[in-house]
């Protein structure tokens, strides 16, 4: 399968490793776990477990590594700005200085455990999505929000405009390209000029943008409805899901990387 140059939020890879097979809500359960375990570790050493279960995910899933990489591309700003002030504005023992520039070692200890809290974070994230289609992903968003049903939460309803979002991500980015080739052959200047003019030079693909979003989102609700969609109402699934020895597997890792996780901060 040839890979997009762009990375969509939420895109799915298809395949059919054991990470692929494994149940969708037991992945979700693993993934909210790991970042748990995430924010409790205090120490770089610590995510070293959670990293080793890391990497077992990513090779069994057989997903190419460039697609991770372009899931680290959205937040490369984020990491770059957040290990800078880090790095360069912790007090401590100077390592390095350059006129009024330092490096201590407590800022680079603490740069690099932010970072790979980032990373973590963001690559668990995206093994997660990449190995469950958006409807597989919905299923398990609703079950696991179905116990709050009891108290009048509508967790199927925010499972599907999850869902829903995350179908449409991909379709609004095409379209907004498709809008910007078509003003840029109409002679528009996008992005051009001064931070005014080039605020001004988006309205003309933001009003057409809303229009056709809109229009999408009628013909939505018109199909939904003459396929029989009522809110509230029970729905049954055509694919019944079952336990599998892999989702044993995927429990018991979690398992040992987060009780790795606590007995490195503990006892360590």
């Amino acid at each position: 399968m040839a890979l997009s140059n762009s990375f969509v939020l939420g895109q799915h890879y298809p395949g059919t490793s054991l990470v692929h097979r494994s149940g969708a809500l037991v992945k979700l359960i693993s993934t909210i776990v790991l970042m748990i375990g995430i924010f409790v570790a205090t120490r770089t050493i610590e995510y070293i477990p959670i990293a080793v279960l890391l990497a077992i995910g990513i090779i069994t899933s057989r997903i190419p590594l460039g697609f991770f990489v372009r899931g680290l591309r959205p937040i490369l700003l984020l990491i770059v700005l957040t290990v800078a002030v880090q790095l360069f504005f912790t007090p401590g023992r100077v390592v390095w200085q350059l006129w009024f520039i330092h490096v201590t070692r407590e800022g680079l200890g603490l740069a690099g455990f932010i970072m790979c809290r980032l990373v973590l974070l963001t690559l668990v994230s995206v093994l997660l999505t990449a190995s469950t289609s958006p409807i597989e992903l919905t299923d398990a968003v609703s079950d696991l929000l179905k116990p709050l049903s009891h108290i009048g939460v509508p967790s199927a309803e925010i499972a599907l405009v999850m869902s829903i979002a995350m179908r449409f991500v991909p379709t609004i980015l095409e379209e907004t390209e498709r809008i910007i080739r078509a003003q840029v052959s109409r002679g528009a200047r996008i992005g051009e000029g001064s931070i005014v003019a080039r605020m001004k030079s988006f309205i003309p693909i933001l009003i057409p943008l809303f229009v056709s979003s809109f229009r999408r989102a009628d013909d939505l609700a018109v199909a939904m409805e003459a396929r029989g969609f009522r809110v509230g109402s029970p729905r049954t699934r055509y694919h019944e899901r079952h336990f599998r020895s892999s989702d044993v597997l995927i429990l018991g890792g979690t398992a040992l990387a987060i009780s790795g996780v606590i007995v490195w901060r503990l006892f360590l």
